[in-house]
């Protein structure tokens, strides 16, 4: 059972729903998804591995999905920026500036200040109070990958809403999720010595000092299906440095949420 688990999370790990072009529209650098023929099963298969291991979230389909891409970017980059449908199974959205966090940290080029862009942006992301949710908006997986920041202005942009929270969660729950699932991939990528510095720059600019006080009971070493999940977020960090990770931040925490 244990192999089979490990064997499905390294596949939800590596599964691409959708085909991504860069292409020119109107004279304008734009960046089309576009479902490929076998997302159906695959959606199905990770929404299952997502219930199995408690991360609460779901992916899209089709219309709701489409749907949910432009409504968000266009809320949160609609001063600047556009998105729009193609046909039944595709999103376009305009190629916003910079380069993602991912990038940075792959190429340890990441700064303080990127990451306390990144945390500035959640906030102001978390601030939008959504219809769907009937309350404040959540992303569900603010991963490294899914920040672009621009070195020109010093902010960072989220961009890919391909999944929602569970509708049963909180606002501040799902909020506290977010900040778990940036910090997990942080975790897994940056170097020992800039890890909880990093995490810091994050969360002292996230700044609501009410949803970090919840990270304390989220951030434990651990155990049973959650300790696979963990391994597919923090890209199968060694367990004692897992652990000596989760100890620095929790250490922190209590400074962070005071």
């Amino acid at each position: 059972m244990g192999r089979l688990l490990t064997a499905a999370g390294s596949f939800v790990d590596r599964i691409k729903i959708n085909a991504l072009t860069r292409e020119m529209w109107d004279g304008r650098p734009v960046w089309i998804k576009r479902r490929r023929v076998t997302s159906g099963p695959i959606m199905v298969v990770a929404n299952r591995f997502f219930r199995l291991v408690g991360n609460p979230v779901h992916t899209l389909r089709d219309a709701a999905w489409q749907q949910w891409e432009v409504t968000c970017f266009e809320k949160l980059h609609g001063d600047g920026f556009r998105a729009f449908s193609c046909g039944t199974d595709a999103v376009g959205a305009d190629e916003l500036p910079g380069l993602s966090l991912a990038h940075h940290l792959s190429a340890g080029t990441i700064a303080p200040e990127m990451l306390a862009a990144a945390g500035r942006e959640l906030r102001r992301a978390h601030e939008w109070r959504c219809d769907t949710f009937g309350d404040a908006w959540s992303h569900g997986d603010p991963h490294s990958g899914n920040f672009i920041y621009d070195a020109s202005d010093g902010r960072a942009r989220l961009i890919d809403f391909e999944v929602m929270h569970d509708m049963t969660l909180s606002a501040d729950d799902r909020h506290a999720d977010d900040l778990v699932v940036f910090l997990q991939d942080l975790m897994g990528f940056i170097a020992p010595d800039r890890w909880l510095p990093g995490a810091r720059s994050f969360l002292e600019a996230y700044g609501r000092r009410e949803i970090i006080a919840l990270l304390a009971e989220r951030f434990v070493v651990p155990r049973g299906l959650a300790r696979l999940w963990w391994s597919v977020r923090t890209t199968y960090l060694s367990r004692p440095e897992l652990a000596r990770r989760i100890g620095e931040l929790r250490a922190a925490l209590p400074s962070l949420s005071a």
